[in-house]
């Protein structure tokens, strides 16, 4: 249990990082341009790779990224600990990023979505193994395609955002890019957990 709390404080306090960060850098205007995702400087700045995600275009965009930060986190919590969702976030946040520059688009973004797509993805498919992903638990793969569903209609143009109208037409490469990063983060979880299955078994004795 207090493993969980801790995974939650960790949480809130990167929620509230965004929150004040987006007050902070109305009172410093060129903030934003010294640490969103640029494509064109990425390599020259790799800062840039992680701190876009924590930069937002306006206060309702950061209130809102931060509330949902929390979301994947507390419905997923007992899959976590502080340090495989510090990982996960990390993964996420580097894989959208490096994703985005190789497809080209959008040049420029902040924000935490895509970050929070891919916890989604990572919590979803960790809760699904913990069931053996089995096919009586049709909810999880279900929220799983719909999401995926949601994302398709975004790069498609078929669904929009009032609080992405702003961030261009490109969104959903983020949201895309965010759920590939979820899966890595998913796959490496599960691989940290392997090994310490492995290592918690018994040594066996070979015969002399």
């Amino acid at each position: 249990m207090f493993e969980r709390i801790q995974v939650l404080i960790t949480a809130l306090l990167l929620a509230a990082i965004v929150i004040w960060l987006q007050f902070y850098q109305l009172e410093t205007q060129s903030l934003l341009d010294q640490f969103d995702f640029d494509a064109a400087v990425l390599w020259a700045e790799p800062w840039r790779i992680f701190s876009a995600h924590l930069f937002h275009l306006d206060t309702q965009h950061a209130i809102s990224n931060a509330i949902g930060v929390l979301l994947p986190t507390v419905f997923f919590l007992r899959h976590f600990t502080v340090r495989t969702w510090l990982n996960a976030f990390i993964i996420i946040a580097a894989s959208t990023s490096i994703l985005i520059w190789l497809w080209g688009a959008p040049s420029r973004f902040v924000g935490l979505s895509g970050v929070i797509h891919g916890l989604f993805v990572t919590g979803l498919l960790l809760d699904w193994g913990s069931h053996q992903y089995h096919r009586s638990q049709w909810l999880l793969p279900t929220v799983l395609v719909l999401l995926v569903v949601k994302v398709v209609l975004e790069i498609a143009g078929l669904m929009q955002s009032s609080l992405l109208l702003n961030a261009g037409a490109d969104f959903g490469y983020i949201h895309a890019a965010g759920i590939l990063g979820g899966l890595i983060a998913w796959r490496l979880h599960r691989r940290h957990l392997a090994s310490i299955a492995k290592q918690s078994k018994p040594a066996q004795r070979s015969p002399h």
